[in-house]
């Protein structure tokens, strides 16, 4: 998949992306776009942090997306529901012994999934928020993720390196368990220090580190249903499950739908708090991590469109409405993809 220039064809976006980064006190910055499964545009801005001889922003630097790995979470699960380990009607007292079961009630992992549990959990102790299926929240991966490993004996990172990241032989996928030059340090404050999140590679932490190309051929993998480099590598079936509508029956038409952790255009979401842009055909779907990150998938013009930065000041920034950004991300690419094809 060979990289192509094109600057005149995807200038808004990339300009878009470009001053997002100085707004979002990022210090680097990337963007990629897959059009009928060849890269039409790339992009690369900035340094991997804002200190004296920082490393140039490249195709090889690789940044922590944060919440985006909670695809690959989904992903791992959806091959566990597809294998028969896991139903997404499973009740998660059935996984959780140690919480309250009165209080988990009837909340299922469909709930967990689609970000309905209507549940506060901590260490060991859970409460109630809203009646599950009624509202969305937070997503929690980390719980998927101990799902997962109960019902399959095997970690997330285990199941998606045997299943895709061999395969396929990406190399810069990876739950970071110690420091190296490829990884971009994140930007916490204007004046705080650079830093790396550094874990377990278990695959339930917030340290997945990705390069621009491997997130947009994450994105393209389920674009494809799973076949990739001339095999399929997972059965359609499992990318069916992740990116359609799998949100509980009782969600009030006016509230989000997801697939597993993917956030879905529904024409009928009319949600004040949604990320994805207006101009966005029905069928598209997108997540967005904590530091900019972001993987946007649109079937009606088979392409998938990556941003990457390294902010974590997008929240306490009371000069960045974060929403407003993605939604705006969202709709330009679509305006430079109907651009590219007329």
């Amino acid at each position: 998949m060979n990289g192509i220039s094109n600057k005149t064809a995807f200038e808004d976006i990339t300009n878009y992306t470009e001053e997002t980064k100085d707004k979002m006190h990022a210090s680097g910055a990337a963007l990629v776009i897959i059009k009928d499964n060849e890269i039409v545009h790339e992009w690369y801005s900035g340094t991997h942090h804002f200190e004296t001889g920082a490393r140039n922003i490249d195709r090889s630097s690789q940044f922590n997306v944060y919440s985006t790995r909670v695809t690959y979470v989904g992903l791992a699960a959806a091959w566990a529901v597809f294998e028969g380990h896991i139903d997404l009607e499973d009740k998660l007292s059935d996984y959780f012994k140690e919480l309250d079961k009165e209080i988990l009630g009837e909340t299922t992992v469909r709930h967990l999934v689609t970000r309905s549990t209507g549940l506060k959990i901590k260490n060991d102790t859970v409460q109630r928020v809203f009646d599950s299926g009624t509202n969305i929240e937070g997503k929690r991966p980390d719980l998927l993720a101990k799902i997962v490993r109960k019902a399959t004996g095997k970690t997330v990172n285990q199941i998606l390196t045997e299943k895709v990241i061999k395969p396929l032989g990406w190399k810069s996928t990876e739950w970071a368990t110690e420091g190296k030059s490829s990884l971009v340090c994140d930007i916490h404050s204007p004046d705080s220090q650079p830093s790396i999140r550094i874990g377990s590679n278990v695959g339930d932490e917030r340290n997945l580190y990705v390069n621009s190309r491997e997130l947009a051929l994450w994105g393209s993998l389920h674009l494809n249903k799973g076949f990739m480099d001339g095999k399929q590598i997972l059965p359609e079936e499992v990318f069916d499950l992740s990116t359609t509508i799998q949100s509980p029956g009782e969600m009030g038409e006016n509230l989000p739908k997801f697939g597993l952790f993917w956030w879905l255009k529904d024409n009928q979401v009319s949600w004040d708090y949604n990320e994805l842009g207006t101009d966005l055909p029905e069928g598209s779907y997108q997540i967005l991590g904590a530091s900019g990150c972001a993987c946007l998938v649109i079937p009606r013009y088979n392409a998938v469109a990556v941003r990457m930065y390294n902010s974590l000041y997008t929240y306490q920034n009371k000069n960045f409405d974060h929403i407003e950004d993605i939604q705006t991300f969202g709709n330009l690419v679509v305006k430079e993809l109907q651009l590219s094809i007329k």
